[in-house]
């Protein structure tokens, strides 16, 4: 009989962390018996999910925060019956918290970011007494009978400070469906005559993703002749509420497959990130994988594959005078930009879910470590 691997999400929503677990998966589902287990009355995400993972709905269609709740709860109840003695992994930080409240032989809490700290900006948790609540149960649900993994060194040692103890660094990196973002359309060769460089950005109203940094700068270049001279198109990606923001020079795209952002990542030649901080930061590794010289903002978890000046120009987070320098930069210099797309390229192809999977496996079939 299969190893059964289960994952545990509270929604398959377009986003960074369900697509980790949908692309892991995806490759174990070739070896293992896998399945997603999440709440009924979800939408399903625009990422590819292999036939043969099995994804399983729990619990009635919630109505209101207290159903909301209560539902996030019904996966746990259905995985005591169900799954009692699989490897369980859990990576949404609220679901994390619940999980907590049961004992699985085999679980797993997969931390793919600042879990303690990714609610600071209170856009969703909305006053400061619901972020106290949070952060006091957040601390309150590490258990040492539970295997901690980790997507990058940044994730890992902020955990490690907040616990104040050595924790095992079990690191499984996100990384590249190369089947699907890749360079395999794009003329490498830049015209260094007279450029014009089409851009792209992922954007999300988020506060800590920063997207108004780059329109602040946009908004200063946009009185520079000399630099707008060597910008073709702008193409924001991005399924969020941007009416906040004035993006009447943009063109838009809310991608309904990767296939369609894979598609405008081709299309550019320039990749901005601006993000305060991310556990791993995946869209640039996807868009070096496509060709894209990549301006970013050192948001600490890029640092597993971004290197400044090398593969990438990086800046402060919150640094708008750093992303317009580098900005100015790469457009004035054809052969720092085809550097960085070369060396992008050479990078993220070292990066593949299979290797992900791997290192999973090992990690989750190995004998169990002792956490604390």
């Amino acid at each position: 009989m299969k190893e059964r691997i289960v994952f545990v999400l509270p929604q398959l929503k377009t986003g960074g962390g369900v697509r980790v677990i949908v692309e892991l998966a995806n490759v174990l589902a070739r070896k293992y018996d896998v399945a997603i287990v999440l709440p009924n009355g979800t939408d399903d995400c625009t990422f590819y999910i292999d036939p043969a993972v099995r994804i399983e709905k729990t619990g009635a269609v919630p109505s209101g925060i207290v159903g909301r709740v209560t539902g996030l709860l019904k996966p746990f109840f259905y995985l005591k019956k169900k799954y009692a003695d699989d490897v369980i992994i859990v990576t949404d930080p609220i679901q994390s918290i619940l999980f907590a409240l049961f004992r699985f032989k085999k679980g797993y809490r997969f931390v793919q970011a600042d879990d303690y700290r990714i609610f600071d900006d209170l856009l969703l948790l909305k006053n400061r007494f619901f972020l106290a609540l949070y952060k006091t149960a957040t601390k309150l649900s590490y258990r040492r009978d539970i295997g901690y993994i980790f997507n990058s060194d940044f994730t890992w040692r902020q955990f490690v400070d907040l616990k104040g103890k050595s924790v095992p660094k079990r690191i499984v990196h996100p990384s590249v469906n190369h089947a699907v973002f890749n360079a395999d359309k794009r003329d490498m060769r830049n015209n260094r005559d007279n450029p014009k460089y089409n851009i792209a950005l992922i954007a999300r109203k988020h506060p800590m993703k920063r997207f108004g940094d780059f329109i602040a700068v946009y908004r200063q270049i946009k009185t520079m002749p000399e630099v707008m001279a060597h910008i073709g198109k702008i193409t924001i990606i991005s399924h969020d509420d941007l009416s906040a923001y004035d993006l009447k020079d943009f063109e838009r795209v809310v991608p309904r497959s990767d296939r369609e952002i894979s598609e405008v990542f081709n299309a550019s030649d320039i990749y901005i990130f601006t993000s305060e901080w991310e556990g791993f930061g995946l869209p640039p590794l996807e868009a070096m994988s496509c060709g894209c010289a990549v301006i970013a903002s050192d948001a600490k978890g890029i640092r597993e594959y971004a290197v400044d000046g090398e593969n990438a120009l990086l800046y402060a987070p919150g640094d708008t005078g750093g992303l317009k320098h580098n900005l100015i930069r790469l457009l004035s210099d054809p052969v720092l930009l085809e550097k960085l797309q070369q060396n992008g390229l050479k990078r993220a192809g070292e990066f593949s879910w299979e290797k992900s999977a791997k290192m999973l496996e090992e990690i989750i079939f190995a004998k169990r470590e002792t956490n604390v």
